[in-house]
């Protein structure tokens, strides 16, 4: 370094700590701890109304955009074994075991065989484990990274028995609570927090409560908020049960006033605080699964909600990440539901003079920020809107004005509730894309309101959008790239393994 001179030499040598400090950063690639975010049904266009709806109306950035711009992006690809439209279930199983999955299927590889979950693989390796979603614990999702069956549709007790099975996973916190108690029991009885509207008759064959059987584990039982918080300060496990099946959706617990109901960022909370108590590190899927549901009844509005109770959530994890760098954080989804977009339609504004002596006066209506603010003023969900309506056009059209300020004509009205000789709702067009009858009226609700909201559905069911996905902390580079979305598993073990 002659010829450098003090001040050159100091900065060489500060360039040359800089330059180790990288490499070492980059080397050391593990984590104690993993957290993967789970947006069910989120889709690019999903993620983008979230964004716009974050910067144009409420004048700040998503936590998601946050974590663009400051950790790693990739493009992942749901693609099942033999398909290129997946299930939450292959989805989720993919993710778990790193295996190609058929659809429908649960922890099980293309052949059929039990593969080994990063959350049993964790398990194995002495980590604490948890699972939390808004969806019931034995649906596609969460049960995909903890139990093994040829379908996500078989009978919810024997996942429930699964899970709280032989293995001891922390953290539980959800919905799915009919699953849990015996035969011929209210969830209610064994869960007292949970309330009226949420409760259900056991689904349950047998006389098995693994409510107590849990307890007798040393499972701490939580039902409600206020039990949420306390047990989450002692517990070292937690089993979490809000409702019998699945957690109401945000617009439909605030305008019930299901204050007792904890949200999305609430349990993700509670699970870190449980969790985190583990020295030896944690794995952690946090999963809004009520995006997907949205998505499925063409409810944009709906939908808007449910991604920012996600992206909420999402902040947390950021924030314990921030506080403990040594874990890692990753954002994705599974698939996208319902082909949601904006799009523009005849021209219906004001022609607009410009400083240049032009008048401006495009050919198109192009939605903005007025479309936005109009989804977010709705205060419940189309399945509220409906229910409340029942077989009433007029009734329908007071419900629709009343929850989001839009108006119905008795024509549009009439459309949305006529159901054919078998009972049933159907859409004029794809009619083969709408498999869920219950959804069709939903569908039909949305195609009315549309001409005010321009938002557009392209189908009922998922769509083969790919899952974008983001990551953050030791080993998050692993993420850039294209890829299955089976190489999540890889990162994510990667970064636990290199933590030993």
């Amino acid at each position: 370094m002659r010829g450098l001179g003090i001040a050159g030499l100091l900065a060489a040598i500060l360039l040359s700590l800089s330059l180790a400090a990288r490499d070492t950063r980059s080397a050391s690639v593990g984590a104690p701890n993993v957290i993967l975010f789970i947006g069910d049904g989120l889709g690019p266009t999903q993620m983008k109304l979230g964004l716009d709806y974050a910067r144009v109306v409420q004048g700040r950035p998503l936590h998601l955009e946050t974590l663009m711009e400051n950790g790693d992006t990739g493009y992942a690809l749901p693609l099942p074994y033999q398909a290129v439209v997946i299930d939450s279930a292959s989805s989720a199983t993919q993710m778990g075991t790193g295996q190609p999955a058929r659809n429908e299927t649960l922890g099980l590889d293309a052949d059929g065989r039990e593969s080994r979950t990063i959350l049993e693989w964790a398990e194995d390796r002495g980590l604490a484990t948890g699972l939390v979603t808004n969806m019931r614990l034995t649906h596609a999702t969460p049960a995909a990274f903890a139990t093994h069956h040829v379908s996500r549709y078989g009978e919810e007790h024997l996942l429930a028995d699964q899970l709280l099975g032989g293995r001891d996973i922390d953290v539980l916190l959800g919905g799915g609570a009919r699953a849990f108690v015996p035969r011929g029991e209210r969830t209610s009885e064994s869960l007292s927090g949970i309330p009226t509207s949420l409760d259900e008759d056991s689904r349950r064959g047998d006389a098995r409560n693994l409510i107590d059987e849990a307890r007798g584990r040393g499972y701490t039982i939580v039902s409600d908020r206020d039990s949420l918080r306390d047990g989450a300060a002692t517990a070292g496990r937690l089993l979490g049960l809000f409702a019998a099946n699945n957690l109401p959706y945000v617009l439909d617990r605030r305008h019930e006033r299901l204050d007792g109901v904890p949200s999305l960022p609430e349990l993700t909370q509670a699970a870190l605080q449980v969790l985190a108590k583990n020295e030896g590190g944690f794995f952690l899927m946090v999963e809004g699964g009520l995006i997907d549901y949205a998505g499925h009844d063409n409810d944009a509005a709906t939908l808007l909600q449910e991604i920012l109770d996600f992206d909420e959530a999402l902040g947390l994890g950021l924030r314990f990440q921030s506080d403990n760098p040594q874990t890692l954080v990753v954002v994705t989804a599974d698939h996208g539901t319902g082909g949601f977009s904006f799009t523009y339609s005849g021209w219906r504004g004001e022609q607009e003079p410009l400083a240049n002596g032009q008048t401006y006066r495009p050919r198109w209506y192009y939605p903005g920020e007025a479309e936005l603010r109009l989804l977010g003023r709705q205060d419940r969900s189309f399945w509220r809107i409906l229910e409340r309506a029942g077989a009433d056009p007029a009734k329908l059209q007071e419900e629709v004005q009343s929850a989001t300020g839009l108006s119905l004509t008795s024509d549009e009205a009439a459309r949305v509730l006529a159901r054919n000789p078998e009972g049933h709702a159907e859409t004029s067009d794809f009619r083969e894309f709408y498999t869920e009858p219950e959804v069709v009226p939903l569908a039909l609700l949305g195609r009315a309101l549309s001409r005010q909201t321009s938002v557009v559905w392209s189908t009922g069911g998922h769509t083969s959008d790919p899952a974008l996905t983001f990551g953050i902390g030791p080993g998050a580079e692993g993420l850039r790239g294209v890829y299955r979305n089976t190489h999540l598993h890889d990162v994510m073990k990667r970064s636990l393994e290199a933590a030993e």
